[in-house]
């Protein structure tokens, strides 16, 4: 997973463009069956990566910043795609 800021030009060189993935997320462990496909899943997209300080505690993983997508209800009966839009809330 990658969340990588934008690098502008500097001299002869072109620079990049930010980079930041998405990922199926598990909303609520509880509930999630494997076999269900993505109909425990949202979509998000991974803003930054990062680790708390130590005076936090010690957590074995890194953390994410993400920014969520509208849940996937039914598929496209057209295209058979999922249809999804950032999310307000």
């Amino acid at each position: 997973i990658r969340a990588v800021p934008a690098i502008p030009p500097r001299g002869r060189s072109a620079g990049s463009p930010a980079v930041f993935d998405t990922a199926l997320v598990i909303e609520d462990p509880s509930q999630y069956i494997p076999s269900s496909g993505i109909a425990c899943l949202r979509p998000a997209q991974i803003r930054v990566l990062f680790k708390l300080p130590p005076q936090f505690g010690i957590y074995p993983h890194p953390l994410a910043y993400i920014e969520w997508f509208t849940p996937l209800n039914h598929p496209d009966p057209i295209s058979g795609m999922y249809t999804t839009r950032r999310s307000t809330r």
